[in-house]
C-alpha cells in the first residue's frame, strides 16, 4: 500500500483486502449496475462502516425516496439509520430534478444552470453541516438524463466532483446500467472524473453466486481484477470465499 495515500474502509467484508486496504481517501467512486444488484446496499454499508468508526455520512438520493432506504436497509441488515441520524452520524438529503414548469425557453439554460448550482450548494452545506466524511450521491443517471446534453452532464458532473473534493469527502456515485447492458450515463464520466469504478452484475444462471462486483479501475492503488462474488449476510454485504 502507497504510504502517501490514506484509505476509507468500504465496508464490504472482504472487499478492503482487494484494494490495498479501501477507496483512496478524498477519491471518488463511480458505482455501475443494474436494477437490482446490491448499489443501495453497497452505498449504505459504506456509510454504516463510516458512522461506525465516527466518520458522519451524507446519503444523497435523487430517486429514492429516504424512508424506502431506512427501511429496505434495515429489513436485510438489521441496522437502524434512525439512530445514526439522531446521533448526526448520517444525514439524508433528497434532491427532485425539475425546473418549474412556466419557465420560458428563451430562460431556459440560464434556469438549469441556477438550478444545478444550488444543487451543489445543498450537498456542499449538508457536507458541512455533519463534517460529513463520506458521501453518497444515488444516482447519477436521472442528473444526466435531465440535462440531456453530453457536454453540459459531463461539466456539470466535473464541477459535483470538485466540490465533493474541496470537502475532503471520499464519495461514491452511483450510475444505473439497462437490462439490455447498456450505461444510462455518460460513459465518459468514468475516464474523466471517477478515480475508481465498481461494477456490480446480475448472474442469474449460476447456481452458488448470483451477484458479483469487478473493480474495472483504481487510480494508485494495486487491486483485483477478478470477478468476484459477493452476498447479503446479517453482518453486512460479504465476498464470498474466492481463491485468484
Amino acid at each position: 500500500m502507497n504510504s502517501l495515500d490514506s484509505r476509507k474502509s468500504t465496508g464490504i467484508i472482504g472487499l478492503d483486502e482487494k484494494m490495498e486496504g479501501g477507496f483512496v481517501e478524498g477519491s471518488v467512486v463511480l458505482l455501475r449496475g443494474k436494477a437490482g444488484t446490491g448499489k443501495t446496499s453497497f452505498c449504505a454499508s459504506f456509510l454504516y462502516k463510516g458512522a461506525l468508526s465516527g466518520e458522519p455520512g451524507l446519503y444523497v438520493t435523487t430517486e429514492e425516496n429516504e424512508e424506502d432506504i431506512k427501511n429496505d436497509i434495515k429489513k436485510v441488515f438489521g441496522w437502524d439509520l434512525d439512530e445514526l441520524e439522531r446521533r448526526k452520524l448520517l444525514k439524508f438529503l433528497s434532491i427532485k430534478m425539475e425546473i418549474p414548469y412556466n419557465t420560458k425557453k428563451e430562460n431556459l439554460g440560464e434556469a438549469i444552470n441556477m438550478y444545478m448550482l444550488n444543487i451543489f450548494e445543498k450537498i456542499f452545506n449538508a457536507v458541512k453541516s455533519i463534517g460529513a466524511k463520506r458521501v453518497v450521491i444515488d444516482s447519477i443517471s436521472i442528473i444526466e438524463m435531465f440535462l440531456q446534453n453530453r457536454y453540459l452532464s459531463r461539466a456539470y458532473l466535473m464541477e459535483l466532483t470538485r466540490v465533493l473534493k474541496s470537502a475532503k469527502a471520499t464519495t461514491i456515485i452511483t450510475e444505473g446500467v439497462s437490462e439490455a447492458g447498456g450505461l444510462l450515463g455518460d460513459e465518459a464520466l468514468a475516464e474523466f472524473v471517477a478515480d475508481a469504478v465498481i461494477k456490480l452484475d446480475f448472474v442469474p444462471a449460476s447456481e452458488r453466486f448470483k451477484r458479483t462486483l469487478t473493480i474495472t479501475k483504481m487510480r494508485r492503488t494495486n487491486h483485483s481484477t477478478y470477478i468476484l462474488p459477493f452476498d447479503f449476510t446479517k453482518k453486512g454485504l460479504k465476498l464470498m470465499e474466492f481463491e485468484e
